[in-house]
This record gives structure tokens, sequence and C-alpha cells, in this order.
């Protein structure tokens, strides 16, 4: 389940990911990702992994499409979490992104969220 953080503004959007991942969370995220890229161009996501019990794959499928339609508009990425598979799933992003993506583990969640900032 994705759920909107408060730092979300302007050109970042901020999520959380708890729990099994469906298709709705992207039917919820995937209009705010248009919206910014409509308004600013290119867009910062910032997402916090506490656990991911699943994906549905149609989820995963609107994952892959959102970041090959937007693959140029995207300036960075900051993924928080724990794992050795989040770490990895971060790094299986790049590929769809032609902006950067950083891994930060949750002991640096407040670096993770300085860098994403700048």
């Amino acid at each position: 389940m994705f759920t909107l953080l408060d730092i979300t503004k302007e050109d970042l959007i901020a999520i959380k990911v708890d729990g099994r991942i469906e298709k709705n969370d992207y039917d919820r995220i995937t209009p705010l990702i248009e919206k910014t890229v409509k308004d600013f161009g290119k867009i910062k996501l910032y997402i916090q992994i506490e656990s991911i019990d699943g994906i549905e794959p149609s989820a995963f499928r609107e994952d892959v499409k959102t970041y090959i339609k937007h693959f140029r508009d995207i300036k960075k990425i900051a993924v928080v979490g724990e794992t050795t598979w989040q770490r990895m799933w971060s790094g299986l992003a790049s590929p769809f992104v032609s902006g950067t993506i950083k891994y930060f583990p949750h002991a640096e969640i407040i670096e993770a969220r300085k860098w994403i900032l700048k």
C-alpha cells in the first residue's frame, strides 16, 4: 500500500510503501505523477519502504509502464529501505529512469531526505 508523505511538495512526490502493492495504489499515485510532470517538467521521487508483502502482477506492470512513460521526466529517486532485496530493486529500476537513483538504509533517512530535497 502506498501512503503519500508530508514532504510531498512542488516537484517532489514522496511515498511510503508498506504491505501489499496493488494496482489501485498506482491508480491513486499516477494522476499525481502526471500532474506534477505537467506542472514542473522534471520530478523527484522519494520512496520509503517499510515492508513489501507482495506485489500484484498488474501493479508490477503499472510500475514498469510509469517508469517507461516518464523515463526523461524523473530527475532523481531516493529509495529508503532495509533489505538486500530492496537495495537490489532500486538498482533494477535504473535502466528505466534517466535520472539518478540512490539507495539509503533506514538509518540514513535524514540524509535521504536532504539529498532528495536538493
